[in-house]
């Protein structure tokens, strides 16, 4: 074969010698020997590793294929890539390599044909047998999320010394990495029947990167989030959690061009709602309202129909066939409702036609291996009882009808995609491999065939790693169920704050050990509202009509005070999937109460997301993975301008120190003003005397259970009239004077107020909110003054009366607690802006009735079963336990508390608290909760 010297292939460039190959973009220069790569380079670091050989394997049947031991191949030079042919026996084996325009890696691919065989089995892959010409100096194999399932490791990072490593990985969870010296083997085992008439067979990709390392890395494992986190042993460098994210970035079938907003109806326990009576219609288009007010422009739409189905007649291991495919799920598993030729049913037909006329667009959920009656080939035992069957993803006709069937009824009702639950891929009959790659299928043809298709990602693809959902929108918001009873808490009294610390933990595991793209890292805003009562069940009953019914529950559960905390953290970390569950609807007080400009204050934030959405590409979750004794956050930057989210998911007020610099992703140096969006919009905050520059350190505090957002903008450094850099308010010049206004702290604190000055600007006396004084600060051009915030001995109700002290281990703890009577103003308030008509049960509840003032005693990972006891000023006080559920389930605990709403103002009283033996730290300190910051002005303190 004649071979110019250099071809332009698209973006990439190849050039050829005799002997050699070379393809190369931007980013890389790859050389081609005889048998495969032979060296990378990458172009910007100008380093290049080198291969002594580079082969790879097959086993088909008893057939054991190894191009080591075959004729030399011949080459071939195709768009963007090149290619060996080799022939073995009865198939041929192209070996294809590719380095696309923009790609930081190079892939490799084994394609097999067979020249005589009609059907084959594909035992074993070794997609690379290298021998390199130095050996690596460390590994590391970042393992799968639940080896359990029958997966195994993503790939290995192969360093040589602390500056440089090889990625290398492939597309699926079931890797064996292996290396010894400077032999290194990439494989997995498909076990996996092909037929020649659906085309040649395609390996998964390999995928290899050279890694320039920044010395950062994550550890191997994360910590539980309610644990006190320990870094352990080292993982990844973060500059191989990027080359890995962008190659799943690359990879993607398609590019998100907007934000979802997406309201999830189990969270608001839909499946209650029957939509086959009248009464249920009407009781769901409230729900359709409010969910339009809020800005979502999809439902997770999965109420009861008894009109169509029946809760008993379920086959699924949950008994949710029969919300499923919209209500028709038990229908089409019986054959008896076709999409293609089949009329919608009325109810269902209204309810469709109500969504559209609020210009909602429905998502139906979906269960995969239900045991569809159309082929009895593709039914195997199901997973929990033999007796009952399941459908396997492993199944080649199962796959091609349900690509079919779910075209098909997107097109017939109108509905923008589907939610996938109950996808389990570990029955018996094919391999593991064999029903995962069925599912990855079926996926990726349905975004193929609908470009637009809406894809919620439930149970439990989202455990087989980012190959898993390069087709979906977004994998499982929480990395498991929502449920209360699911997931060990964060000590907190709010359900909301509760599970928005679950998520940003959650999108930390995505980012960085699942290697999820932003576009894909879903949110999750407010909390799946509790289902099961103190007998750890649902409600329900039997009905002459429509059969076994479950009963309305928990209607009632707006978290008024953590739902705002959860909208920011959600935004911050999973902007591009903005994942809506409980809404205030289905209770008649809390739909009448939420306000206006409530729901205008979510959909704002939700318009921010579309109106940022270039920047959300941008989210970097900074500070650490989430975890108790500590702040989390992200930064979303653009050259020199962007936003910064802080939370604080422990009980106490903690601090940290944020570099302005690359580590969140400010990358053009100048002068910078930082403000607060919320919770104060304006507030100013400032890394030194004068303007923050790139390169400083921002000291933060964040009271305990709270949130922040910052915007850094940068500035002109040169100022022309008095500006705050420090602080709320306005600052101007009269004459001599500096008059600032608008100042406001937290009550009882100290703290300040910083003015930068025009240069040489003179000033003898600062007037303040009114008051004048002469004392104060000057550095150059920036005037501080020092203030208290409310009367000379005001008390700071968000001050614990107990600190935390990771010494202490249980037993007596006493405090001297005085409460401000503006915390009783403000409870007062909040009781007339929220006013519900509360009942036993809901009292019960911690997060609801956040017009109580309650004392709070977390605990950090507890046992419900230690007794503890609480007396004030000597007279003993009923001392609740505080869970996260519903029902006292052990794993929701969080600590205790008392309701303390009827203690008088001004007035000191003895606290005693008995804790159970507990392991030093394990106590947090003990607080007044329902208490928000109370701003009022400042004065200036007089000089000493």
């Amino acid at each position: 074969m004649r071979i110019a010297p250099c071809l332009a292939l698209t973006a990439s460039v190849l050039c050829a010698t005799a002997n050699a190959q070379t393809l190369s973009n931007a980013h890389l220069r790859v050389t081609f020997g005889a048998r495969g790569i032979s060296a990378v380079t990458d172009l910007a670091s100008a380093s290049t590793d080198r291969f002594i050989s580079d082969e790879a394997a097959i086993a088909i049947g008893a057939d054991a294929i190894d191009t080591r031991m075959l004729d030399a191949p011949t080459r071939e030079i195709v768009s963007d890539g090149v290619v060996y042919h080799h022939v073995a026996g009865t198939y041929r084996i192209d070996v294809r390599y590719e380095l696309r325009p923009h790609w930081r890696f190079v892939s490799k691919q084994l394609v097999v044909t067979a020249l005589v065989a009609r059907k084959f089995t594909v035992m074993d892959v070794t997609l690379f047998r290298a021998v390199l010409a130095r050996a690596p100096t460390d590994v590391f194999r970042p393992m799968s999320a639940q080896p359990a399932l029958g997966t195994f490791e993503y790939g290995a990072a192969m360093r040589f010394g602390g500056t440089h490593s090889l990625l290398l990985v492939a597309q699926n969870p079931f890797l064996h990495a292996a290396t010894d010296g400077r032999e290194v083997t990439l494989r997995y085992a498909p076990e996996m029947e092909w037929s020649g008439g659906n085309g040649a067979f395609e390996s998964d990709r390999a995928l290899l990167a050279p890694v320039t390392l920044t010395g950062r890395r994550i550890p191997a494992a994360m910590t539980p989030e309610w644990q006190t986190v320990d870094r352990g042993t080292p993982g990844l460098d973060e500059a191989e959690v990027a080359t890995f994210t962008h190659m799943v970035r690359s990879s993607l079938l398609y590019e998100p061009t907007d934000p979802l907003n997406v309201f999830v109806g189990w969270c608001v326990n839909d499946y209650q709602i029957d939509v086959g009576t009248a009464a249920g219609r009407a009781e769901y288009r409230r729900v359709f309202d409010r969910a339009a007010s809020v800005g979502a422009q999809y439902v997770l739409y999965a109420p009861s129909n008894s009109a169509l189905s029946r809760r008993e007649e379920s086959l699924d291991d949950w008994s949710w066939e029969h919300v499923l495919w919209l209500g028709l799920g038990q229908k089409i598993r019986r054959g008896e409702w076709d999409p293609r030729t089949s009329a919608i049913p009325p109810s269902l037909q209204e309810m469709l036609d109500a969504a559209r006329a609020r210009k909602l667009r429905l998502l139906a959920y979906v269960y995969p291996v239900m045991p569809f009656s159309q082929n009895p080939d593709w039914l195997v035992p199901s997973r929990r009882d033999s007796t009952r069957k399941s459908a396997s993803l492993g199944n080649r006709a199962l796959q091609d009808w349900l690509i079919e069937e779910l075209v098909a009824f997107h097109a017939r009702t109108g509905i923008a995609g589907y939610s996938f639950d109950h996808t389990f891929l570990n029955y018996e009959g094919t391999s593991r491999y064999a029903q995962w790659y069925g599912w990855r299928r079926v996926m990726e043809e349905l975004r193929r065939r609908i470009p637009d298709i809406v894809l919620d990602g439930r149970q439990a693809h989202h455990l087989y790693g980012p190959w898993s959902y390069l087709a979906g929108s977004y994998p499982h918001p929480t990395f498991h169920d929502e449920q209360p009873e699911s997931f060990t808490p964060y000590p907190d009294l709010h359900f909301d704050r509760v599970s928005a610390n679950r998520e940003r933990y959650t999108a930390y595991r995505f980012r960085n050990y699942e290697f999820t793209p932003n576009e894909l890292v879903p949110g999750f805003m407010t909390h799946q509202t509790p289902r099961l009562d103190e007998t750890d069940d649902m409600p329900q009953a039997k009905t002459a009509d429509r059969g076994m019914v479950i009963l309305p529950f928990r209607t009632r559960d707006w978290d008024y005070l953590g739902w705002k905390y959860s909208v920011l953290s959600s935004i911050a970390v999973g902007g591009w999937n903005n994942v809506i569950n409980m809404l205030p609807a289905r209770d008649s007080a809390e739909n009448a109460s939420f306000s206006a400009a409530d729901a205008a204050w979510l959909r704002g934030w939700l318009e921010w997301t579309a109106r940022h959405k270039e920047l959300l590409r941008r989210t970097k979750q900074i500070l650490g993975q989430p975890g108790l004794g500590k702040l989390d956050g992200s930064a979303m930057i653009d050259g020199d301008h962007g936003y910064i989210f802080l939370f604080n998911p422990d009980p106490r007020a903690l601090t940290a120190r944020i570099a302005l610099d690359a580590s969140i992703g400010l990358t053009t140096s100048g002068s910078y003003m930082l403000r607060e969006v919320f919770p104060q919009p304006g507030a100013a905050h400032a890394s030194r005397v004068g303007y923050s520059a790139r390169g400083d350190t921002l000291p933060v505090r964040l009271d305990g259970g709270s949130a922040l957002v910052l915007e850094i903008t940068r500035v002109n450094p040169v100022i022309t009239k008095p500006v705050v850099i420090e602080g709320t308010g306005t600052a101007r010049l009269v004459r001599d004077t500096l008059v600032v206004d608008s100042v406001l702290g937290v009550l009882g604190r100290l703290g300040g107020a910083t003015v930068a000055l025009p240069p040489s600007a003179r000033v003898s006396v600062v007037r303040l909110n009114g008051h004048s004084t002469r004392y104060f600060f000057r550095n150059r051009d920036v005037v501080s003054i020092l203030l208290r915030f409310g009367a000379e001995l005001a008390d700071d109700p968000l001050s614990p009366a107990v600190r935390w002290d990771s010494t202490r281990s249980g037993g007596r703890v006493q405090a001297d607690v005085r409460i401000a009577p503006q915390v009783f103003d403000q409870l007062q308030a909040r009781r007339a802006a929220w006013p519900i008509p509360w009942t036993a049960d809901d009292l019960r509840t911690t997060w609801l009735a956040s017009e109580r003032l309650l004392l709070w005693a977390p605990i950090a990972d507890a046992d419900d079963r230690l007794p503890a006891t609480l007396s004030i000023d000597g007279t003993s006080v009923p001392l609740h336990k505080a869970y996260t559920s519903i029902q006292p389930e052990h794993s929701t605990f969080t600590g205790y508390y008392a309701d303390v709403s009827t203690l008088e103002a001004g007035r000191t009283y003895r606290i005693e608290l008995q804790l159970p033996p507990l392991a030093r730290g394990q106590f947090l300190g003990l607080y007044l909760a329902n208490v928000e910051p109370i701003y009022v002005p400042g004065t200036p303190i007089a000089r000493p």
